[in-house]
């Protein structure tokens, strides 16, 4: 496995990177020597997100996902590219879940001669990593629910999706049908990887008639009682956590619980719910609806749960699981542009793919209506769903 340095400290992180490593342009005229063989070049599959902090659970499930696809091609007898055959392996780096982070990442990654991206995760960090991948033609398969994760100007752009643009308002719809709520807070971050999914949030509360107002706070932050309070007052039927860091928002529902709370909570975010439980204990989270990307009692996803933990060593995670059809995705074009190197013509191979996943079923491409570029890639997504401190069960919901 490689990993990438950073501080001196080597790292491993959350979104994926494809590149030609190792033997770098050697292992492009070696395989045209005709050795065929798993020998023959190694693409390595990188990693760039937050390891640790609160949202370190969004870089750890990235992690895994990259790791799952790895070890199935490789199981799959590596990826055939043109006359090569490619052994995949796993570079990683931290960026702190910064933008800062993400833009020194890709350099670093764009000086070792990287040109495929699956990532990164959050809108933070895509902000900062698109300028410098298009400077160095990088194609990038990134996530993140900013309002312009997908932009005309970056073409190598696509995203993972959908976002809340598309799942909040059916969520809500749906889990008025088990809740009687009227009133709703929305707490997050005040920066782009909180405000943009709040603020949407907040507009599809506020068009199922909720009565909804949104809270922010500071990134780092330690000390939640102040937050708490402002959340308290009022007593919302529900509040919704929206994208605060998984450790963040177990802690304030925790501590809403401790104060006398009793309304119901909410996660219309970046799916981080086996994190969230651990850190509220089960015991207080009791009434809870939030986005999933899958459905985790479905045949293929429990089928599928015992080759990813022998593959990475970590129980699969909502996350981690929604990111695997679009790092499959990437890697049947790069097969069938049958180029390490021109990322233009996996591109346009890309876009007609037909999204078919074995384990998430058949997915679109959707991203016109709200970034006005149809490079989104969606799969089917769920309404989570614990009543009454009862196990979870998920609902399959549409977008129409």
């Amino acid at each position: 496995m490689h990993t990438s340095q950073k501080g001196g400290t080597l790292l491993l992180a959350g979104s994926l990177i494809l590149t030609l490593a190792a033997c770098g342009a050697d292992a492009e005229s070696e395989s045209s020597g005709g050795g065929g063989g798993s020998g023959d070049c190694v693409l390595t599959l990188g990693t760039l997100g937050p390891l640790t902090g609160p949202a370190a659970d969004f870089g750890l499930s990235m992690e895994a996902a990259t790791k799952f696809v790895a070890w199935e091609a490789n199981q799959n007898g590596g990826l055939q590219v043109g006359d090569q055959t490619c052994t995949v392996e796993v570079s990683s780096y931290d960026t702190g879940y910064t933008s800062a982070g993400a833009a020194t990442g890709a350099t670093e990654f764009a000086s070792q001669g990287i040109k495929f991206v699956v990532g990164p995760l959050g809108a933070t960090e895509l902000t900062g990593m698109k300028p410098v991948a298009a400077r160095y033609d990088m194609l990038l398969d990134a996530n993140g629910f900013g309002r312009e994760a997908l932009e005309e100007e970056y073409p190598l752009v696509f995203h993972l999706g959908p976002g809340p643009f598309v799942w909040s308002g059916p969520i809500i719809e749906e889990a008025k049908k088990h809740f009687d709520f009227e009133t709703a807070k929305v707490i997050a971050t005040n920066d782009e990887s909180g405000d943009d999914i709040a603020i949407i949030n907040e507009e599809k509360f506020a068009e199922a008639g909720i009565d909804v107002t949104r809270e922010t706070y500071q990134r780092g932050t330690q000390d939640f009682a102040p937050i708490v309070a402002r959340l308290m007052r009022g007593n919302p039927d529900v509040i919704d956590f929206a994208s605060s860091p998984a450790v963040d928002a177990g802690t304030m529902m925790k501590q809403l619980r401790q104060a006398g709370y009793d309304g119901v909570f909410a996660r219309l975010g970046g799916e981080s719910t086996a994190e969230i439980l651990r850190v509220a204990g089960e015991e207080n989270v009791q009434d809870f609806f939030y986005y999933a990307p899958v459905d985790h009692d479905a045949e293929e996803i429990v089928a599928l749960k015992p080759d990813f933990k022998e593959a990475t060593g970590m129980e699969a995670t909502g996350i981690s699981l929604g990111w695997i059809p679009g790092a499959r995705t990437l890697l049947e074009s790069i097969e069938e542009a049958g180029t390490i190197d021109d990322t233009e013509a996996v591109a346009e191979v890309m876009r007609e793919n037909d999204l078919s996943d074995p384990t998430l079923g058949q997915g679109v491409w959707t991203g016109e209506e709200q970034f006005g570029v149809n490079q989104e890639m969606s799969w089917p997504f769920f309404m989570g769903l614990i009543k009454d401190g009862a196990e979870p069960t998920f609902t399959e919901l549409s977008a129409d």
